[in-house]
């Protein structure tokens, strides 16, 4: 089974994104919303032309191969074969990159494939996977070149590279070369769930921003709110807002999710930090009332 490209850990990062970027002050909450929903589509948008420079790599090579210089490990490989099927319709797309007019990216990868010397003997299904994932990895995501231009064509694309690289990677050891239809494009409304919950968040800090930080005061011993990293209060008061506007979560699940992220996205000590004014928050709010978890099979 595919694992999902948007799941609520990714949405959640989106939206600790948007809170730290407009620094939990913004008073356009429609404009934060679609904003967010616009984010989410870029992010298949990166998929869609992933796999148009795949396509865009097999075609270059087959217009220059020669008896003397055939690229028959690639032209022939039934994984570029399979990428080079798929169809993604306009109407699906927000953005869209031409790299026949962008040459010089398949240039470098060519050039690279050439010092690696990347080769395969007695070919077979595994072995075309195995030579398809070897070249993706080592010469197609380590192109310097390409990834700073992909980071330039979309901002929220830097933190989707290496999302969407893992995505196509993990596909191609589950699809069946020999059968279409055994891998289905993701669109926009197959997240429809996923985007709501995103929606719903958002709506609920910048709403009720000035409530949520209301709740730091007297639970953050020697620290005073100003002083908090801006990333860190993103985390926390995202993370606040989830344990009081969804009931259906369990305290345990948000808390751990938002310390994850801060590992991740903050400082080494900020995980330390941040569990322990979430868990002073939950136990708190919990006791008054102010968070209560309801419903059989809680989600997160």
């Amino acid at each position: 089974m595919f694992f999902k490209i948007i799941n609520r850990r990714y949405i959640r990062t989106r939206v600790v994104q948007f809170v730290y970027s407009n620094s939990i002050l913004a008073d356009d909450s429609d404009k934060n919303i679609q904003e967010f929903s616009n984010s989410i589509h870029n992010s298949l948008d990166l998929l869609y032309c992933s796999i148009d420079l795949i396509k865009e790599i097999r075609s270059h090579f087959l217009s220059i191969q020669t008896k003397k210089n055939s690229f028959k490990v690639i032209v022939d490989n039934s994984y570029f074969i399979f990428y080079s099927s798929i169809d993604i319709p306009k109407e699906k797309r927000s953005l869209i990159i031409d790299w026949g007019l962008n040459y010089n990216y398949i240039d470098d990868i060519k050039k690279r494939f050439v010092e690696n010397n990347i080769s395969v003997k007695n070919k077979s299904d595994k072995k075309d996977l195995n030579f398809f994932v070897s070249f993706f990895s080592d010469i197609i995501c380590k192109s310097e070149i390409l990834y700073d231009f992909i980071q330039d064509q979309n901002i929220t694309w830097t933190d989707d590279i290496p999302i969407i690289n893992s995505y196509i990677i993990h596909i191609s050891k589950k699809i069946d070369v020999r059968s279409p239809s055994s891998f289905k494009i993701p669109y926009i409304d197959d997240y429809e769930n996923e985007i709501i919950f995103g929606q719903k968040l958002i709506s609920h800090v910048f709403d009720n921003r000035d409530k949520l930080k209301s709740y730091l005061d007297g639970r953050i011993p020697n620290w005073d709110i100003k002083r908090i990293a801006k990333i860190d209060l993103a985390l926390i008061i995202s993370a606040i807002a989830e344990l009081i506007y969804f009931s259906d979560i369990p305290v345990k699940s948000s808390i751990n999710e938002y310390i994850e992220l801060s590992k991740e996205y903050s400082s080494p000590k900020s995980s330390v930090f941040i569990n322990g004014v979430l868990d002073k928050i939950s136990k708190d709010l919990t006791k008054d009332g102010t968070i209560s978890k309801s419903g059989r099979g809680l989600i997160t």
